[in-house]
């Protein structure tokens, strides 16, 4: 019985012995996490404000932003261009070819040969009008001719008709006079009354030779104004702007399966692959690293005082983090760099305490060009900004 007793009081000893170590590994852990997190605003985001400095979370990333590049939804990568993470790129470098790039080359050559099929038709169209047009000018100009000799032929007849008339009315007259044999004034009567009835026949073919050349021109005119019409229907038939602008936008098609960088800038990242379908995830992510920002999730209740020191000309700031070589340097350059909306923290302190549901603003800290080249190499890293007023 007293040895059992005794193993109870061990084991009751042994219990509250270990409670003892864990409730002080505990308090140790809590301590150490309070003595590395700053008790105030000037070494902690979200703390009592400081009217020395304003301390905030933020991370680090290219003042032009991470660019991710994306291919169409519903195609695939058949070609990834040699490309590595810390590999410059300029702007419109190849990156991947998709696999539509073979449909869309056929396209072009099929919109090409559309064209052409189109031009040599718009050519035999424009011939065949201009030799139309040219036969009936050549009528035109034929009857013109025909006319001014015919017509010329008829007056030079009409003028002998008529002397030959006036020539028989005189001799009518002196025979009369004479009073000459009757049947000599017959046989001159007989002279004039036919040099009168060819005068009138020439004057009648004249009259219709010049009519029936008029209609003869109206018509050649007639005929070469609907050769040009048929010529400005067959060339207006002939599809040539449209096959040209089809040329175009099938050669743009094409262009847009090969993916280019669409900035100039350093990859980040490369997640594509040979045959993987594109539109889902990003190929690749490059950012020009030349120009590198801290943005600080500066607490709202220490927005206010920021603003102010801001609109008395730039702030200073310094960025930390154990893993930079050293302190960066900065400077929130305007009231520009200082948002206008309140959010959700996006950048979490390690401490179990800390608030995980912060209200903040964001703030852009501009590095100068020695940070800039060492937090390069950290895009995204989750650093300390801590931003001191004018003067100090």
């Amino acid at each position: 019985m007293r040895s059992s007793r005794r193993a109870g009081r061990t084991v009751s000893m042994l219990l509250i012995g270990l409670t003892a170590l864990a409730a002080g590994a505990a308090g140790g852990y809590f301590l150490s996490g309070r003595a590395r997190q700053p008790a105030s605003s000037s070494d902690a985001p979200g703390g009592p404000a400081n009217s020395d400095r304003v301390t905030a979370l933020g991370r680090l990333q290219p003042e032009g932003g991470v660019v991710p590049v994306y291919g169409p939804p519903g195609d695939r990568i058949a070609k990834l261009y040699p490309v590595a993470v810390g590999q410059p790129l300029n702007v419109n470098a190849p990156i991947a070819e998709l696999a539509s790039r073979r449909d869309r080359l056929q396209e072009v050559q099929v919109a090409r040969t559309q064209l052409d099929e189109a031009t040599a038709a718009h050519a035999a169209a424009k011939r065949a009008g201009e030799k139309k047009i040219a036969a009936a000018g050549a009528e035109l100009n034929q009857a013109k001719a025909n006319k001014v000799s015919d017509l010329a032929a008829l007056d030079a007849k009409l003028k002998a008709v008529e002397l030959q008339s006036q020539t028989a009315a005189k001799q009518v007259d002196r025979l009369r006079s004479l009073k000459t044999a009757p049947e000599d004034l017959e046989r001159v009567e007989l002279l004039k009354a036919q040099a009168d009835a060819e005068l009138s026949a020439t004057r009648a073919t004249r009259d219709k030779t010049q009519t029936t050349y008029e209609e003869t021109e109206k018509a050649a005119q007639a005929r070469i104004a609907a050769a040009k019409a048929e010529l400005d229907e067959a060339l207006a038939r002939t599809p040539i702007k449209s096959s040209a602008e089809k040329v175009q936008l099938a050669e743009q098609l094409a262009e847009l399966t090969i993916l280019k960088a669409p900035v100039s800038g350093v990859v980040l990242k490369v997640s594509g692959r040979e045959g993987m379908p594109t539109g889902t995830e990003p190929i690749l992510q490059l950012a020009d690293l030349t120009k590198m920002t801290a943005v600080a999730e500066v607490y709202e209740s220490d927005v206010a005082r920021l603003a102010g020191w801001v609109r008395g000309g730039p702030v200073s700031a310094e960025v930390t983090n154990p893993a930079l070589p050293k302190p960066l340097a900065g400077a929130v350059r305007s009231e520009a760099d200082v948002t206008r909306m309140i959010a959700r923290n996006q950048v979490f302190a390690m401490g179990p305490r800390e608030d995980a549901d912060r209200r903040v603003v964001e703030v852009v800290v501009h590095l100068d060009a020695a940070s800039s080249a060492d937090a390069g190499r950290f895009v995204g890293l989750q650093v300390t900004v801590a931003f001191a007023p004018p003067g100090r």
